[in-house]
């Protein structure tokens, strides 16, 4: 078995560097367009980081703290992030790099044709996620919106933007990051997408930091392999709601949800 899988990885691979590697030495523009997308990813994850707040704490600071604060807060940073993940490096992408929607990932072509990665990806991941939600570390962490069980209402809005979050990160990190540079980096690409996403987990659980290495070059191959994007998605938006239920059942917020004593 084990066998098996080191074959059809190694073949895997082999395919991605025959179709992505460069065929030609790009040009001093070519060149010039992927160092200008880099300089707009470390703008969108600045402003993601501390221009969120700095405009948040502007605007909110006479509401009234509590529990509707909270939820306000929350489908605030949400929103934010998913604006500069998608609107900014979509405009760069198709008015500098000439690259549309399609060309970065998003495309439903092969959908079925590769269900079967998404189920291996959900196997590999969901295990540990149950291994790991009873660990101190994990409930301090999770849900992160803390009054996500406060009602249905929170609940339903909070895993709505988190989900709307997992969407456009992946089109930045997949679609824009990887598609934008590929074609002059190769599968260097990978790496160069890698760095600054396992940067973003810094604040959260060390074990889940380190997976998000793993994931980055899982994820990465897979879209380069199926040119689509929304493996990644389906994952890490599974994966998510799971933690957070998973959260909330240790501490015991269901049995309130569900109308319990």
């Amino acid at each position: 078995m084990i066998a098996k899988l080191k074959t059809a990885l190694t073949r895997e691979w082999h395919l991605l560097v025959e179709e992505w590697t460069p065929k030609e030495r790009p040009d001093a523009t070519a060149i010039a367009k992927v160092m200008g997308l880099y300089l707009l990813v470390s703008v969108v994850l600045f402003a993601n980081r501390y221009i969120y707040r700095d405009i948040w704490d502007l605007f909110a600071g006479d509401i009234d703290p509590g529990p509707e604060k909270n939820l306000l807060r929350k489908v605030w940073w949400a929103g934010f992030i998913s604006f500069c993940y998608a609107v900014p490096p979509y405009l760069y992408a198709r008015k500098v790099l000439d690259l549309g929607l399609k060309d970065l990932g998003v495309t439903r072509e092969g959908f079925i044709k590769h269900a079967w990665i998404y189920g291996l990806g959900l196997a590999c991941v969901l295990p540990l996620v149950f291994i790991v939600a009873g660990d101190a570390e994990f409930l301090k962490s999770y849900p992160l919106y803390a009054d996500a069980g406060r009602s249905w209402r929170h609940l339903l809005i909070w895993e709505a933007v988190y989900a709307l979050q997992f969407i456009t990160l992946e089109f930045f990190f997949r679609g824009f990051m990887l598609f934008g540079a590929v074609r002059v980096l190769g599968l260097g690409a990978i790496p160069a997408m890698v760095v600054p996403y396992m940067m973003i987990h810094f604040p959260k659980p060390e074990l889940e930091c380190f997976a998000s290495i793993i994931a980055g070059f899982a994820l990465g191959a897979i879209a380069l392999r199926t040119r689509a994007i929304f493996a990644g998605m389906l994952i890490h938006i599974t994966v998510a709601w799971t933690m957070d239920a998973m959260a909330l059942w240790h501490e015991g917020t269901w049995t309130k949800l569900l109308g319990g004593p």
